[in-house]
């Protein structure tokens, strides 16, 4: 077993981690106590999407400090946090789900941080084709 020996490596390791854990509730706390409104107007307006890509680089950002501080077992448990609604669900959902979570982390166990990045590459190909390689066209 592994143990850590210097105590204060240990405790900023467990701060770290109980932060980033209050951090992720209170963010998802914040996104779901949002009121959605039942009417629709005649006319459509165009929203902008900034609050939905700030929400996906913090769940990014979480993901990424969990796996630095504790390794694949925080990766796994800000995974777990994010899609606990599709692992509740069963079914297609489901599996869906534990692919999300497991697959950066077993691209990252077998070629490191260069195959949790790959792995997130192709997930993302259609985004990145449309947002970096062609941002003006779609085509």
């Amino acid at each position: 077993m592994f143990f850590i020996r210097n105590d204060t490596l240990q405790v900023r390791l467990g701060v770290a981690f109980v932060l980033l854990i209050t951090m992720m509730l209170v963010f998802a706390g914040l996104t779901s106590a949002a009121v959605r409104s039942t009417r629709r107007s005649a006319v459509r307006h165009h929203r902008h999407q900034h609050h939905k890509v700030v929400r996906q680089g913090a769940w990014a950002g979480a993901g990424f400090a969990a796996g630095r501080a504790v390794g694949p077992a925080g990766s796994a448990a800000v995974g777990v946090t994010k899609y606990r609604k599709d692992l509740k669900a069963g079914g297609h959902r489901r599996t869906r789900a534990i692919a999300k979570i497991g697959g950066p982390i077993a691209a990252g166990v077998v070629a490191g941080p260069v195959g949790s990045a790959g792995y997130v590459a192709v997930e993302h190909r259609h985004w990145i084709k449309r947002h970096i390689l062609h941002p003006k066209g779609h085509g």
